[in-house]
């Protein structure tokens, strides 16, 4: 299951005021800091709901994230072309000037593994033009590698997607992770809650196998 540029655009509306021409500036923005990028001959991966999309479904974006490898003097190279994307849309991204800005965030990659995933994103026609939207094994390694708020629910659509190679995501982790094992712990979570997302109810999936194992026995939620 996967979705495409035009679903998001679909769903870029602010709903509390549909005369907010700033959710519907996202693309245009999106495809200035794409062209920016190429331009400067970077490598590169759009990450979070943007390319979540592109291995489950759509989702509303409120904003841009993006993981390069920007070489040495990556802070000022990546602020440079940031900020050229900011001047140009300003009127939609300064929170001065808008309620609700398009936010940007362009960040160096995290060492070597991610470097190597980043050369393994996937280059699809977004919002018109060619760009490199991560892969999802490295989205789950990303969301599991590193806590946030939404990290965990991102993590649990993407597995429960069917698209994401598990193995392959777990090898990556045990290569990055910490003594305490936090990244496979929320990577367990993660498969845990797919789980229960994609099956009604729990409780229910567990005596319907109990009824098949005793024919005589009825499932518990008809009872």
């Amino acid at each position: 299951m996967g979705g495409s540029s035009a679903d998001i655009e679909a769903l870029l509306v602010d709903v509390n005021d549909p005369d907010d021409p700033t959710p519907g500036m996202l693309p245009a923005i999106f495809r200035d800091i794409v062209v920016r990028l190429d331009a400067a001959g970077l490598t590169y991966a759009v990450v979070g709901l943007i390319a979540l999309t592109l291995h489950e479904q759509a989702r509303f974006v409120g904003k841009l994230e993006i993981a390069a490898n920007l070489g040495p003097d990556g802070g000022e190279r990546g602020l440079e072309l940031v900020q050229a994307t900011q001047t140009r849309f300003a009127a939609h991204m300064d929170p001065q000037l808008c309620r609700r800005p398009v936010t940007l965030t362009l960040r160096p990659c995290i060492g070597a593994t991610e470097a190597g995933l980043l050369a393994e994103a996937i280059t699809h026609p977004w919002f018109g033009v060619p760009a490199r939207l991560a892969s999802a094994e490295h989205l789950l390694w990303l969301w599991c590698h590193i806590e946030a708020a939404d990290h965990a629910m991102n993590a649990s659509a993407l597995i429960a997607s069917g698209t994401v190679d598990l193995h392959r995501v777990q090898s990556l982790l045990r290569e990055t992770d910490d003594v305490e094992e936090s990244s496979q712990r929320r990577l367990r979570l993660a498969i845990g809650d797919a789980v229960l997302s994609t099956t009604p109810s729990f409780s229910r999936f567990m005596a319907e196998r109990r009824a098949q194992l005793d024919p005589n026995r009825g499932p518990v939620w008809r009872l």
